[in-house]
């Protein structure tokens, strides 16, 4: 669900002001306090403020300060309103995306910051709101993700305890309040403090889990909601698994057959196949460092997230079937450990491990029916790694609830025929849980349409943001 691991994806490029710690309504009328961006260019129209929120929401208890970006509507007679947004994720910051002219401009387009301010919000515990720190790296190439056995799984699961204790030691209360759920209420609290009755929101990947949040809690504050990427929240972790090491198998199929067209001279599942072998042996290496088979894993993932990264990813594969790894570590989680554990410790409080007893045999499973990648997924990497987290998922697996369907308004929901993380079934469900929906298809490859795979797709999204009117059901980009 992440958007910003390749390298082509940077080319591309909250909330009350002192809310009481005893009480679970801040007070919304309390104006922002708008200052400088450093960052900023001089003359940028972009504003930043901290607010702060509760940290526990069912409480009221504890504070959280969260940074907060405002980018005015550079056509001031012609706004209309006020567009929030996710980018993905978890781990990944909002606030970087205005705060730059250049990159605002390539992700959202010209009509979007015409019309609309934009409004980033840097989620808790990310980037420049109040942030998690961890002791221990969320990675360690020594425990095995796959375990095959009890001994192993022992091991993964108290790997993964010592991990999420040691975010506790350095992060306090933090630690336990970094769900999706918390994260759709400090977006709201933001929204009452600007003094907008409604936002338009676009959640991409990871964020459709935050949009599906917020319209489930306040379905009546959206003009409008488009979800690119779609997870479906109803689905067990299992099932979650299962589905994810089928989208990436299908996508290293999907490499594979634009490789042959293109004659790059890489028999893609043969190298795979060698290249995982060779790590195994401890023949893979980067800087004199060895490259697990995992950390081949989460590479070769990485730059299958879009196809303007097929080049990279066919010097990198052959590469490494010369023993040099760091194209494919490059591009992984791992190297980057803070936003990994940023990551890992906000993903384990939204998605259970239902099944932890039975990740050996799933695994096995997963190898046979995925083999490129031996039944890796990103979702097994989610599973895996919360296997043992000591703080318990706010969020259990459940179909949108009718009175929320009901209130929505029309929701458009984009879905790629080949995406590599969140398969088209998944969207295909959400659709049939929201009456009101409108799907549209992009018929390609890579992860996420928005400003990256499908420009037909992005097009009828931000008509749609700027219109309320979607595509027909069923268009296909």
């Amino acid at each position: 669900m992440k958007r910003s691991i390749v390298g082509v994806l940077l080319a591309l490029g909250l909330v009350v002001g002192t809310a009481s710690s005893g009480s679970a309504h801040p007070r919304e009328a309390e104006p922002v306090d708008w200052g400088p961006c450093p960052e900023a260019p001089p003359g940028y129209s972009v504003r930043c403020a901290t607010v702060t929120a509760p940290l526990d929401w069912s409480t009221g208890q504890g504070r959280v300060d969260l940074r907060v970006a405002r980018l005015p509507a550079a056509d001031p007679e012609k706004r209309i309103g006020v567009l929030m947004f996710n980018p993905g994720g978890p781990g990944n910051g909002a606030v970087g995306y205005v705060t730059s002219p250049v990159y605002a401009e390539q992700y959202f387009g010209r009509e979007i910051l015409d019309r609309f301010d934009v409004v980033a919000v840097d989620p808790r515990g990310v980037a420049g709101s109040q942030g998690l720190s961890c002791g221990l790296p969320a990675y360690d190439p020594a425990v095995n993700r796959f375990p095959v056995d009890r001994r192993g799984l022992d091991v993964l699961v108290g790997a993964n305890a010592q991990f999420a204790e040691s975010c506790r030691e350095l992060s306090g209360p933090l630690a336990e309040h970094l769900d999706t759920l918390s994260v759709a209420r400090d977006l709201d609290l933001v929204r009452g403090r600007l003094g907008e009755p409604k936002i338009s929101f676009l959640g991409v990947s990871y964020g459709t889990m935050v949009g599906r949040a917020y319209g489930e809690l306040f379905p009546r504050r959206l003009r409008a909601l488009a979800l690119d990427a779609v997870v479906d929240r109803s689905l067990s972790a299992r099932q979650l698994v299962l589905d994810g090491a089928g989208a990436v198998q299908d996508g290293v199929e999907r490499f594979a057959g634009w490789c042959a067209t293109q004659g790059c001279g890489l028999d893609v599942r043969a190298a795979l196949t060698q290249i995982l072998a060779l790590a195994d042996r401890g023949g893979l290496r980067s800087d004199g460092q060895p490259v697990s088979a995992y950390e081949v894993q989460l590479g070769v993932n990485a730059y299958l997230q879009t196809p303007l990264a097929y080049p990279d990813l066919v010097n990198a594969l052959s590469a490494a079937q010369r023993g040099e790894g760091t194209g494919l570590r490059a591009v992984g989680m791992q190297e980057n450990q803070a936003m990994y554990g940023m990551y890992r410790a906000i993903i384990c409080q939204d998605i259970g491990t239902d099944f932890v007893g039975r990740l050996p045999e799933t695994g096995l499973q997963l190898r046979e029916n995925a083999p490129a990648l031996r039944g890796y997924s990103e979702f097994w990497d989610i599973a895996s790694g919360c296997a043992g987290w000591p703080v318990p998922p706010r969020w259990q697996p459940h179909p949108w609830p009718a009175s929320a369907a009901s209130a929505l308004p029309p929701t458009l929901l984009l879905s790629g025929t080949h995406d590599v993380a969140t398969p088209p079934a998944w969207a295909e469900r959400v659709h049939r849980q929201l009456p009101g929906s409108v799907l549209l298809r992009w018929d390609g490859d890579g992860h996420s349409a928005w400003q990256l795979n499908s420009r037909c797709a992005t097009d009828a999204t931000v008509r749609y943001l700027v219109t309320l009117a979607p595509p027909a059901d069923g268009t296909v980009c």
